[in-house]
């Protein structure tokens, strides 16, 4: 009875329907400065994939280029050069440079050939040893250089006990990935996150 008094409004054939309304507002569009952009992203993942270019010269020439290219990218040459003056970079460059410190005084080739003569012959030993070593380690230097110290004297012990590296290289780079989260230096990640953190919300994390 009340649909019968009173009339129901109902759309004119002329105006379009909500559908379309709701699609031409939400729909991107695409500007020069997006092409260029992702134009240089996909010749540096090509770069980084086939290593035609070695990859710290593809990665500065990233930054070079982006640069040359501010019309479009909207980066000066004072953003491009930010990074390098960020606490996160100097911090994973300081952890290298001890972890370098540390494999030249050769006390990495004496506990390999210590796990060695522990572990005679024990596959389980050796990967017990290495991997809670690089675990530990890694929570207390940054994973990266901890899995690249690491790296020579897991081949030494493989060549040794005539195993594939391979059994012992993986176990040690997921145990230094996994060692990495107990501490805020353990991995870059964290450290950028951490300064991205002071800079934002003026709250770095704690150790």
């Amino acid at each position: 009875l009340f649909t019968m008094c009173v009339p129901i409004p109902r759309p004119s054939p002329a105006s379009p329907p909500v559908a379309s309304l709701l699609l031409a507002q939400t729909a991107p569009v695409f500007t020069l400065d997006m092409f260029v952009v992702l134009g240089l992203i996909a010749v540096v993942l090509v770069l980084f994939i086939t290593e035609v270019i070695p990859i710290d010269m593809t990665a500065l020439g990233v930054i070079v280029a982006v640069v040359l290219l501010e019309p479009w990218t909207g980066v000066g040459p004072t953003d491009g050069v930010a990074g390098f003056a960020s606490p996160a970079t100097i911090t994973v460059l300081a952890m290298f440079v001890l972890s370098e410190g540390v494999r030249r005084t050769g006390v990495l080739r004496r506990i390999g050939n210590w796990i060695v003569d522990w572990a005679k012959g024990s596959f389980y030993k050796q990967y017990g040893a290495l991997v809670g070593l690089s675990g530990t380690t890694a929570g207390v230097i940054n994973n990266t250089p901890v899995v690249a110290m690491m790296i020579p004297m897991a081949i030494n012990i493989a060549r040794k006990t005539k195993m594939s590296p391979s059994k012992l290289l993986m176990p040690i780079s997921f145990a230094s990935m996994l060692g990495g989260m107990l501490t805020v230096i353990g991995t870059s990640t964290s450290i950028l996150a951490s300064d991205v953190s002071a800079r934002l919300l003026n709250h770095p994390f704690s150790m």
